[in-house]
């Protein structure tokens, strides 16, 4: 069987961003690869709720939000369903958007030192005006290569450094967790899983296995997807014992300028350089796929134009864009914003995981695709956890 890539990789590549980059350099500093475990976590749970947005929209020829909006009910739909998906993914990715573009500035403020708010802006508009212009998809296959570029320097790194990680002590190396680790552990999550690919991948799978037959379409969506996020994954990890071995905590600079330093150091003319260029490519690709999901995903719910030429979808991409440009140039700690705004992503995660699982046992999907009682009990698992990791957090924050 020939693998079709394409959605999977656009869901990895989306995740591989400056919020994966940000929060696994910054766990890797202070924690070692002791977090490690919650990617794997993320790993699994990512594979089984996108599993279940692709096989929902691919069995039913529809989008998620649509489903979303049908299974409601004229009533349920418009009251609850909608409002739901409006804070979940457009609010969401709002939040989201505004760490994509403070990465996408630091990886060029690399270039342009003291221009962080400048060059927020205009990557604000570049972004917008290729949205609007329709211009945007030849652009994302240049970021997403020189993302990939990024990648395969920081898995070389870590094959590299690996004699140098096992020196590390045993507590940085062995799985643990505790309370104060809180707001990483959800980043980690909320970069991993983020609600938003949800959309953007059923979408995305329902235009490129369309006229497939459903169960080879099934199948080469799920083989795609697990070799892509597995992929994604293990860059993760990458990037955590890269930082786990080159980095210290508390540093006299900020985690990627310290990352950006210390790999220079070791590559000398090349390293940082990569990095910058990479961090700001994967910034400004998923500053143009952020808004664009969320245009399909409010606008589905909502029961208006989903078509990217339309009125009501081009303005919910110009107010993701523009509450996340926002944001960024009023943070204080830009890479503190981009750790938060995944963790927000992770907290919001229930929500919309719950829409789906009602979603994959409804009357909407035809039965032969309908969930079973072990994926039920997976996604089940799943969002009891990241509310139990949300209200450790909560309680920490209380307490603190």
């Amino acid at each position: 069987m020939a693998l079709k890539f394409g959605p999977g990789a656009m869901v990895a590549a989306a995740f591989v961003g400056p919020g994966t980059l940000t929060t696994a350099t910054a766990t890797g500093a202070s924690n070692g690869l002791s977090l490690a475990w919650t990617i794997l976590l993320a790993l699994i749970a990512t594979l089984i709720l996108q599993e279940l947005a692709v096989r929902s929209s691919l069995s039913t020829h529809r989008d998620l939000a649509v489903l979303a909006r049908d299974f409601g009910g004229a009533q349920w739909g418009r009251w609850l369903i909608a409002p739901l998906i409006v804070a979940a993914i457009g609010v969401g990715n709002a939040a989201y958007q505004s760490g994509n573009l403070s990465g996408a500035a630091i990886g060029l403020a690399h270039f342009l030192p003291d221009q962080f708010t400048h060059v927020v802006l205009g990557i604000s508009l570049i972004a917008a005006g290729l949205i609007m212009t329709n211009r945007y998809r030849w652009l994302e296959r240049v970021l997403v290569a020189l993302v990939l570029l990024m990648a395969l320097l920081f898995v070389g790194l870590s094959l590299s450094l690996l004699p140098e990680l096992f020196t590390l002590s045993p507590r940085r190396l062995m799985p643990s967790f505790r309370p104060q680790d809180g707001l990483l552990v959800l980043a980690l999550i909320g970069t991993t899983i983020v609600p938003y690919n949800l959309f953007l991948h059923a979408t995305a799978a329902r235009r490129k296995w369309r006229g497939v037959p459903l169960a080879d379409a099934l199948r080469e969506a799920r083989w795609e997807s697990l070799a892509a996020i597995s992929l994604g994954a293990a860059i993760t990890v990458a990037i955590m014992v890269v930082a786990a071995v080159l980095l210290k905590v508390p540093a006299d600079q900020p985690v990627l300028d310290a990352l950006i330093h210390q790999v220079e150091n070791r590559l000398p003319g090349v390293g940082g350089a990569m990095i910058a260029i990479g961090l700001f490519s994967a910034g400004l690709s998923s500053a143009l796929a952020a808004p664009v999901a969320a245009g399909w995903a409010v606008c589905g719910a909502l029961d208006l134009p989903t078509d990217e030429h339309s009125k009501p979808f081009k303005t919910v991409v110009l107010g993701v864009l523009a509450v996340g440009a926002m944001l960024s140039v009023s943070a204080s700690r830009p890479q503190a914003l981009i750790v938060t705004a995944q963790a927000a992503n992770a907290m919001l995660l229930p929500v919309v995981a719950m829409i789906l699982l009602f979603i994959a046992n409804s009357q909407l999907v035809p039965a032969p695709w309908r969930n079973g009682r072990i994926a039920n009990t997976m996604a089940l698992l799943i969002i009891v956890l990241v509310v139990l990791l949300a209200g450790t957090r909560l309680q920490a924050l209380i307490n603190a």
